[in-house]
């Protein structure tokens, strides 16, 4: 029965995510004009949700292992979607442009980070906090200075988003992940605990499934592109290497420290 629980409120946050969270999304992009670059970001976070979700509510159980293999298989595995969407599409060009350099650098990063951090068992102490979100901050500042002349919006073809409903979705979207991530937590304590599963596996298996949200928005970039004829231009890239950087270092950047302290507060 936790079992199904567990899967239940996986498909439930990756379902909301994308109907709702998503979709709200990409009413602000088109209502207020936002940049590959930006919309790439914006939308790298909101695909987080689902970890976010896992790694506070197994947090808040005591189940910190497994949420934390959540953070590390999921920075991974969305490293190797990005390069399935690359290949599928043919874009492998762009991962060679120079100006793509840092959001390639801080996504590895990131990948590595929480493995570095468990290899030398750092990955409770409360001195992992700062250094994460001066790691985060470190992003943010260097993708703007690295990254000032920027594309301007790209909506052409779109419709007219709305600022209010994007806001409602957004906002309606964050309630239920709130309330399927406290059954999923509850879930994942008692098949960690109960049916002995080793929490790495039950880890990769969370990172896989939030996983799926970076999938489908990566070849939702290029998919739209191709209807548009842009493909091959560097637009699209743009985005989805920011969706993916905006992605991981969230993961790290902000959950990570965010579970971290509420896991140290709770135990």
């Amino acid at each position: 029965m936790d079992a199904i629980i567990l899967v239940v409120s996986i498909f439930t946050v990756l379902i909301t995510v994308q109907k709702g969270l998503c979709r709200g999304i990409d009413h602000l992009a088109s209502a207020l004009s936002w940049s590959p670059k930006v919309r790439g970001q914006v939308t790298g976070f909101a695909t987080s949700i689902p970890e976010f979700a896992a790694l506070i509510s197994t947090a808040l159980n005591g189940v910190w292992a497994a949420g934390l293999w959540n953070i590390a298989s999921s920075n991974i595995i969305n490293v190797v979607l990005l390069i399935i969407a690359v290949c599928w599409y043919r874009q492998y060009r762009d991962l060679w442009n120079k100006h793509f350099i840092d959001e390639m650098l801080f996504a590895g990063i990131a990948v590595a980070f929480p493995l570095v951090l468990m290899h030398f068992s750092m990955d409770q102490s409360p001195y992992t906090i700062p250094i994460l979100l001066f790691f985060y901050l470190v992003y943010r500042l260097s993708d703007r200075v690295f990254n000032r002349a920027q594309t301007g919006p790209d909506v052409e073809g779109e419709e007219s988003g709305s600022t209010k409903l994007g806001l409602l979705y957004i906002v309606g979207s964050i309630a239920i992940i709130s309330v399927a991530g406290d059954f999923l937590g509850t879930s994942a304590k008692a098949i960690v605990n109960e049916m002995e599963i080793p929490v790495i596996f039950v880890g990769w298996l969370l990172g896989f499934i939030t996983s799926l949200p970076e999938l489908t928005t990566f070849f939702k970039v290029y998919s739209a592109a191709k209807k548009k004829g842009t493909l091959g231009g560097t637009d699209d890239t743009q985005e989805v290497l920011d969706n993916l950087t905006g992605s991981n270092m969230s993961n790290v950047g902000i959950i990570y420290p965010i579970a971290l302290l509420t896991f140290l507060l709770v135990t």
